[in-house]
């Protein structure tokens, strides 16, 4: 009698998410991890994304959500009157995100694509708000200088980047980029100016320390 062979269990994401593998797999993270056990999900929007738009700092216009994730930042964004793009590299991502805008009711107001944000091409002078919320600091080097150049690029002039990035108080360990305050200045001042920068946390099962910062494009850029 021939023996049963079970199939082999995919611990890809188990790896990942415990720092013995690459922060290059997510969409092994997204099929592996079940929604409610990402790190990063909050099950819902972004606590400062909602301040901004609450007073008036973002008006309704185009966004786009990289590195959305779950999507509750994008569906957050077309309640309030956005046309958002929903960016993120990994396929099942995108379609765990577009599953919580129908039950929301925007999946039609959300244009989601299943693309690298670094490869993808965005129409210049065309967004005016960019939401990360934990992309930028994954990145590498030659990949940070990639997603400078198409953001600064997508943004219409005046355009605002709110963005969420590991800091420099968050113990060493597994996971992204740890930034310090100066590292993000030097970075981003040749094609943005500062109008906040200042500490938080990531909202989600393990409330890692952050940077939040708003950032302004440069109308000379």
């Amino acid at each position: 009698m021939a023996k049963k062979v079970r199939p082999k269990k995919d611990h890809t994401a188990t790896r990942v998410l415990s720092g013995q593998g690459p922060w290059t797999s997510w969409e092994a993270i997204y099929r592996g991890v079940k929604p409610e056990e990402l790190p990063w999900n909050a099950g819902e929007p972004d606590s400062e994304l909602v301040r901004l738009v609450k007073y008036g700092i973002l008006k309704p216009g185009r966004a786009a959500d990289i590195g959305t994730g779950p999507g509750h930042d994008a569906i957050y964004l077309a309640q309030r009157g956005f046309r958002v793009l929903a960016v993120d590299i990994a396929p099942a991502a995108v379609t765990l995100a577009r599953a919580n805008a129908k039950k929301a009711e925007v999946e039609s107001a959300i244009e989601f694509l299943a693309e690298d944000i670094l490869k993808l091409f965005l129409q210049p002078a065309s967004i005016d708000f960019v939401n990360d919320r934990g992309c930028f600091h994954v990145l590498d080097s030659y990949g940070r200088k990639a997603y400078l150049r198409r953001v600064a690029g997508a943004l219409a002039p005046g355009g605002l980047l709110l963005l969420r990035t590991f800091s420099d108080q968050e113990p060493p360990g597994p996971g992204p980029r740890r930034f310090t305050k100066r590292e993000l200045k030097d970075f981003f001042r040749p094609k943005f100016e500062f109008l906040e920068l200042r500490p938080g946390v990531f909202a989600g099962p393990r409330k890692p320390k952050a940077y939040i910062c708003l950032l302004r494009k440069r109308a000379n850029v």
